[in-house]
């Protein structure tokens, strides 16, 4: 049968294959230098640099590999491009963002990063990503980030509640909402 040959020879992209590259320059908007960089890892399928309204980088891109093992070849080591570190990680897949396993956190101290805010959040659960959201000139904090935890079992112990302290300074954590939905209620 013909057609079985052709399933075949078909290229399955999983979530295992698709990475998030956070921390871009914001100069970075040839998405051609993103991909002939990774390419060192392995065959880059599909790379996009995310944009604006306006046309401009929002300082991150998604990229995925032909197979899975070039993400693990990427993740563990530091990545410069166009003068800046940047940050790959594993893609979190679109259905495990809306398990509400995702936290907005205020009143960040300026000092604190994605590794202090991973290690405070880690005991609460498994930490599958912390950031820390920068402002696009200074590269100074907004005061504000996101916590991913691979599940929601204990998100009433920091959900809410007062007095949680991160790098002396008191934080306040709700659940993520995603930018429509926050469009929507300042409407």
């Amino acid at each position: 049968m013909p057609h079985l040959r052709i399933l075949a020879s078909l290229t399955v992209v999983t979530s295992d294959s698709k990475m998030f590259i956070g921390g871009l320059n914001w100069d970075t908007t040839d998405a051609e230098g993103l991909r002939t960089y990774f390419s060192q890892f392995g065959k880059v399928d599909a790379c996009t640099i995310m944009r604006d309204p306006d046309g401009r980088s929002r300082g991150f891109a998604f990229l995925t590999f032909e197979e899975p093992e070039s993400v693990n070849a990427v993740t563990g080591r530091e990545h410069i491009l166009d003068g800046k570190a940047i940050d790959p990680k594993r893609a979190i897949p679109r259905e495990e963002h809306l398990r509400n396993t995702r936290y907005f956190v205020g009143g960040l101290a300026p000092t604190t990063n994605a590794d202090t805010m991973r290690e405070f959040f880690s005991r609460f659960g498994k930490v599958v990503d912390a950031t820390v959201m920068v402002d696009r000139e200074s590269g100074r904090s907004k005061g504000f980030g996101f916590v991913t935890f691979e599940d929601s079992n204990n998100s009433d112990e920091f959900v809410g509640k007062l007095g949680l302290m991160l790098d002396d300074k008191q934080i306040e954590v709700k659940a993520a909402q995603p930018r429509s939905q926050r469009d929507q209620a300042r409407n």
